[in-house]
């Protein structure tokens, strides 16, 4: 959902007033001011789902990060559940990207959207808790190696769904995920 400057305006101003006015309904003013103001509008679609026509695409990056953030919650989620002879495996298998796995973010210099994006998702939709108040800028590029991972995900979740027993990921299978953070000219 996009707004033209006039309707920037307007919302901008009649959320004031309805913040001015502590009214208290459904409605958070100030998110309502902050998504239209960065040209977030399908946050708001998010938020108040019902309030708008649906507009049918969500945007590119969203997807992308909505991708992201569910495949480090079930690398988070596995690692885990690994016991402390696991955890030794998958840092030998996959060494430095195995011995925490913990969502790194992304890097606010040059993929700024994407962290932005990241941020509205979890602190002001709700969704992906287990990331609140850890959206952080990981000070280094990050999405080439997110778009080698996932594939790799999603092959190995596909597969296990098809079996039936998708219950998180093994010492191997997260190794193969992680592994593919390193470029492979670097591997």
């Amino acid at each position: 959902m996009e707004f033209t400057n006039e309707q920037k305006l307007i919302i901008t101003l009649l959320t004031d007033i309805h913040a001015k006015l502590e009214i208290e309904d459904s409605l958070d003013p100030m998110l309502v001011q902050r998504m239209v103001s960065e040209g977030q509008g399908w946050a708001l679609e998010w938020k108040y789902p019902g309030m708008f026509e649906e507009s049918g695409e969500t945007p590119t990056a969203v997807v992308f990060v909505c991708e992201v953030l569910e495949m480090w919650s079930v690398l988070e989620g596995s690692f885990e559940a690994l016991d402390d002879n696991q955890r030794q495996a998958l840092s030998e298998a996959a060494g430095v990207f195995g011995r925490n796995v913990r969502f790194p973010g992304f890097d606010g210099n040059n993929e700024g959207e994407y962290l932005s994006i990241a941020h509205i998702l979890v602190e002001d939709l709700e969704r992906w808790s287990e990331f609140q108040g850890r959206i952080d800028n990981a000070h280094m590029p990050t999405i080439d190696g997110y778009e080698r991972m996932l594939p790799v995900f999603d092959a190995i979740r596909d597969r296990k769904l098809d079996d039936g027993n998708f219950n998180g990921l093994d010492v191997e299978e997260l190794a193969q995920i992680l592994n593919e953070r390193t470029h492979p000219e670097n591997r």
